[in-house]
């Protein structure tokens, strides 16, 4: 599980009283930038040597609209998306038909058959039964966890956990050290759980991480859908305690994995997250799920954590599609001592993630990319089309957020809506730029104040390669409708009221 991360606000304000060394797309490292910056916009009277990005910052204040890409339009950027669907459990055809059938009811016997008139008791004797081919139906009622599946299905032939038709299933326990899980799947493939609904799983104790659906060995093809994950986690009242609704756990090659059209509520995660994938996981989607007023991080992507038993510890290859991610913050959560720290959708350490038509509000930080660990980089991740707004503490952040943590490369952040973030007002903005990036395009985003004013908040800039393409900022008067005050964009030491300016100093090494 993730260690516990730091507050990227503490860094920020300490950076900005640093040096900036800073490596544009011409690979020329950028000296300290001194001096004022007028109001003015730098490029009027200091043209570029090249054409600079274009903004646009109208002298009318107004307020962009831009509703959400609904979410079931195809990628804007369809080359960039990397889950390979050629394997998908949910586009099956199955013939019903053919297929074997074991009932579970509250009133069913354990030394039943499994027929519609004979159904089992417990959901684990059901597990024990199903072979490849078999569906499961759960008739309403409370059950009791842990649940072992056991058995793997084919593709032609999976297994299928599902609720009766209307039926409200509620999968229940209590976690122990050796039963931290509602549902366990180790070391098999072809499983689908759809329809169940899990809750009231709490633990005291720091030894135990109570999950509700938990993948880890080197399973494969799990679809896990239209699940109802709610109201359970630690109460562990410091930074030792965890939890998490869906986990998947690579210690062996995970493959083929896609979590869907879930709820997942109302968890208190500790130092953990919501849903996550960690370690060698390759070939996954995370798509139209509604992850809302957890403790901690939302969705969140890992990699070198150790979590793996092979050479490739980092979850790979995904797509992160559609969701609905709100209220997610640490504030409150223990672990944190109020910091706001919790991101409603973060990779730390993955690679190749695609994360487009998301709407993420109301959360700490927006969307995170970044790395935790020394001298690991998150890579090649796409960032585009998504709905961003009224974060506490910033809309997106991209980088290690503390200088000898991680870095990034290759990252783009592309047609994003961003604004009103920064509610807290911690000098976030709608973009925080923080240490070890590279080669990170950012284009064709519109950029929208908050009442703090800050735009782009960039503490160090190292060695990075850095674009700005097409952006608007604009100005939002309904934030702070009585004042004339500008708008704030910052570069490590130096502040900056325009965003020609700014880019000026950070790509083209013309700096006021």
């Amino acid at each position: 599980m993730k260690t516990r991360q730091s507050t990227l606000y503490s860094k920020i304000r300490s950076s900005m009283l640093l040096p900036i060394g800073l490596l544009a797309s011409v690979v020329v490292v950028l000296p300290a930038c001194g001096g004022g910056d007028s109001d003015e916009d730098a490029s009027a009277a200091n043209p570029p040597v090249s054409a600079p990005p274009t903004t646009s910052e109208p002298t009318t204040p107004a307020i962009p609209n831009n509703p959400s890409t609904p979410a079931t339009v195809p990628p804007i950027s369809s080359s960039q998306a990397f889950y390979d669907r050629s394997s998908a459990l949910d586009s099956l055809e199955m013939d019903d038909s053919t297929r074997q059938h074991i009932y579970v009811a509250t009133t069913g016997s354990d030394t039943a058959s499994g027929s519609a008139n004979s159904p089992v008791l417990t959901l684990q004797r059901a597990a024990d039964l199903a072979t490849a081919g078999t569906t499961v139906h759960i008739a309403a009622g409370t059950y009791k966890g842990p649940v072992y599946v056991e058995n793997s299905g084919t593709l032609a032939q999976p297994i299928i956990f599902e609720a009766m038709p209307a039926a409200k299933v509620i999968i229940t326990g209590t976690p122990s050290v050796d039963d931290e899980h509602l549902f366990h799947i180790e070391d098999q493939a072809y499983v689908i759980i759809r329809g169940l609904e899990f809750t009231n799983f709490w633990t005291t104790s720091n030894q135990i991480t109570p999950i509700a659906i938990y993948v880890t060995g080197n399973s494969h093809h799990i679809l896990i859908e239209n699940n109802y994950i709610h109201h359970l986690g630690t109460r562990v009242k410091n930074d030792e305690g965890n939890a998490h609704g869906i986990a998947v756990y690579g210690t062996q090659p995970i493959k083929d994995i896609q979590i869907n059209n879930n709820r997942v509520e109302n968890l208190t995660l500790g130092s953990s997250e919501a849903i996550v994938l960690n370690g060698d996981v390759t070939n996954f989607e995370v798509n139209h799920n509604q992850v809302n007023n957890n403790n901690n991080i939302g969705i969140d992507v890992i990699g070198f954590e150790g979590t793996a038993d092979t050479a490739n510890d980092y979850a790979r290859r995904g797509d992160i599609i559609g969701n609905t991610v709100t209220r997610n913050s640490s504030g409150s959560n223990p672990a944190y001592n109020g910091d706001l720290s919790a991101g409603g959708i973060y990779v730390d350490g993955g690679k190749q993630v695609f994360i487009q038509n998301n709407t993420v509000t109301g959360n700490d930080i927006g969307i995170e990319v970044a790395s935790e660990h020394f001298q690991k980089l998150t890579e090649n991740v796409w960032v585009e089309g998504n709905t961003i707004t009224d974060n506490r503490y910033t809309g997106i952040a991209v980088g290690g957020y503390e200088k000898q943590r991680g870095g990034v490369r290759q990252i783009s952040l592309i047609n994003n809506t961003v604004t009103n973030n920064d509610l807290d007002e911690q000098e976030g903005g709608q973009l925080l730029l923080q240490y070890n990036i590279q080669q990170l395009n950012v284009k064709g985003n519109t950029f929208t104040s908050s009442p703090s004013r800050y735009m782009i908040v960039a503490s160090q800039l190292d060695r990075g390669e850095i674009s700005f393409q097409n952006n608007r900022y604009l100005y939002n008067p309904l934030n702070n409708p009585n004042s004339n005050l500008p708008l704030i964009w910052v570069l490590g030491n130096k502040e900056f009221n325009s965003s020609t300016a700014f880019e000026n100093c950070a790509v083209l090494l013309q700096c006021k």
